[in-house]
């Protein structure tokens, strides 16, 4: 840049000035007694180059403020959501809806959901509520007669045990041993019978021959004998037959009956000891179900019963019905609920519907950068100029500053703004219009003020400023200022300058005022 500026003033200067050489204007005279002698022309002067003028501001006292210019949106300060919330039902069909910019009065309705289902799902659930009931009451006297019961079937199942493992005991002890004995015994007896019966035959048939009777008197006797005598003999066989039946089939069988159902009363008996409470308990827990199931349905009912209450929504509280959500001064989700709030429309859970909207009072919502965080202050006085009117100005003053950020670089900033001037424009601004916020943290109406570029910054000292002041002779002297407030392209001059004095705009060539000479070492002027 520097370069720029020197090869600029050169052909400047070649410009104004002649392309001959100058003549003197006047000769020298010769050396007294001598003849004139020739004058050789003197040598070609070139003048120096000029300096390219400076330019130079005139340090004055004037009004200086720093403004800031923030965007905001007005913003109701009372505000009611309006979500449907419901914890069992999820069909919500839309009957029918406010428009959106409508205004409502307290209680009025907003939003009418089809009932009909809701209705079919509470009657179901209340008749199975009913069922429900009945069974618990049946389960509840079955557990009764079982923990009754339990003790009595345990004990009768040991005695069963006991019962054949003693049968068992005596027909190995006893009554098999006699059984044998008995059926040897009827075979003997049998045997005997036949023997004796055999004996009178042979009897009578010895005495007849002997006596005199008629023979048929002694057939019939004879005829009868030998009948018993046959009958003694089939008794025999009998017996013999019943014999070795008892021996070789009855009594054994009788013997692995008598072994299995000891075994097996063994087992039930010890299947019970364990089954038998085991069921009992199994009863307890199927009554303890069927109580939790009865509870879940009867909070199944009270929910439904309080959903089918929210299908039916009224405005808690009067004022405009702006359909979506307000966040951070911004509508959002309108189309979305528009779409969703028309008749026969499907509308979400726990999703901001609509908001009613109270005109008055409102507050400005604004956001500010980083940089200008530490301008303001809570309390500052504050012009805000609606956008749709940009000549109204509306006074207010910041009632809130968030430290923390909404967004990056973004601080929100509330401003209370005064609606009753008395303008008729004033009274038809709505939430969600936009306008500007402007604020002025400092001003002074008598500052000493510097243009911004005049003012440089030390390159070995960050922190230290200085300026060039035009001196009595014209040159630029280097001179240590202290700084103030900023705004724009003008800078406050706290300390280092008078009033009157002149600086330079740009950073002149003097090696004497270069940067890193040091400041001249006259005293600053106030």
């Amino acid at each position: 840049m520097r370069t720029l500026f020197a090869l600029a003033a050169w052909a400047w200067i070649l410009l104004a000035l002649p392309l001959h050489v100058l003549a003197a204007d006047a000769k020298p005279s010769s050396p007294a007694g001598k003849p004139d002698a020739a004058i050789s022309p003197p040598e070609a002067k070139i003048a120096p180059p000029a300096k390219a003028p400076l330019s130079a501001h005139k340090v004055r006292r004037e009004a200086f403020k720093v403004e800031l210019t923030l965007k905001g949106t007005f913003e109701a300060r009372t505000m009611s959501e309006i979500v449907l919330r419901p914890e069992a039902w999820s069909n919500l069909e839309v009957i029918k809806a406010v428009e959106h910019g409508q205004s409502v009065k307290q209680g009025d309705l907003l939003l009418q959901c089809d009932l009909t289902k809701i209705d079919e799902e509470i009657a179901e659930l209340r008749a199975k509520i009913a069922v429900a009931e009945l069974a618990l009451k049946l389960a509840e006297e079955n557990l009764r007669s079982a923990e009754a019961t339990t003790p009595l079937d345990l004990k009768l199942a040991e005695r069963r045990r006991q019962q054949a493992e003693e049968d068992l005991s005596r027909f190995l002890k006893l009554d098999r041993a006699l059984s044998e004995k008995t059926a040897e015994y009827y075979l003997k007896a049998a045997e005997r019978i036949l023997e004796y019966e055999r004996e009178e035959l042979r009897q009578l048939e010895k005495m007849y021959k002997a006596d005199e009777l008629t023979e048929e008197t002694e057939e019939i006797v004879l005829r009868r004998q030998r009948n018993a005598v046959e009958a003694a003999e089939f008794m025999l066989e009998r017996a013999r037959a019943t014999r070795d039946e008892t021996i070789q089939v009855e009594l054994p069988r009788r013997q692995e009956t008598l072994e299995q159902e000891s075994q097996r009363q063994a087992v039930l008996a010890a299947k019970n000891k364990l089954a038998i409470p085991l069921a009992v308990e199994q009863q307890r827990r199927e009554l303890a179900k069927l109580k939790l199931d009865r509870a879940k349905d009867e909070d199944k009912l009270k929910k439904l019963l309080a959903d089918r209450e929210m299908l039916t929504v009224r405005a808690p509280a009067a004022g405009v019905v702006y359909y979506g959500q307000f966040t951070r001064g911004k509508w959002t989700g309108s189309e979305a609920a528009a779409a969703s709030l028309r008749r026969g429309g499907s509308i979400s859970k726990n999703a901001v519907l609509m908001t009613i909207v109270a005109p008055r009072p409102m507050f400005v919502r604004a956001s500010i950068s980083e940089a200008d965080l530490g301008k303001i202050r809570q309390g500052l006085a504050a012009t805000v100029r609606p956008a749709v009117y940009p000549d109204l100005k509306l006074p207010g003053s910041i009632v809130r500053l968030d430290s923390i950020p909404t967004a990056p670089d973004a601080f929100e900033v509330h401003v209370d703004v005064k609606l009753d001037s008395g303008d008729s424009r004033a009274a038809s601004l709505v939430p969600g219009m936009a306008c500007t916020v402007k604020l002025v943290p400092y001003s002074d109406r008598r500052a000493l003020v510097a243009p911004a570029k005049a003012v440089f910054e030390d390159e070995w000292d960050e922190d230290s400023r200085y300026v060039f002041v035009l001196g009595k002779d014209g040159k630029p002297q280097k001179r240590p200022v202290v700084v103030g407030k900023r705004s724009e392209d003008k800078v406050e001059i706290l300390r280092g300058l008078a009033e009157q004095e002149e600086i330079l705009l740009d950073r002149p060539q003097d090696p004497e005022t270069a940067p890193g000479a040091p400041p001249q070492k006259e005293p600053a002027k106030r």
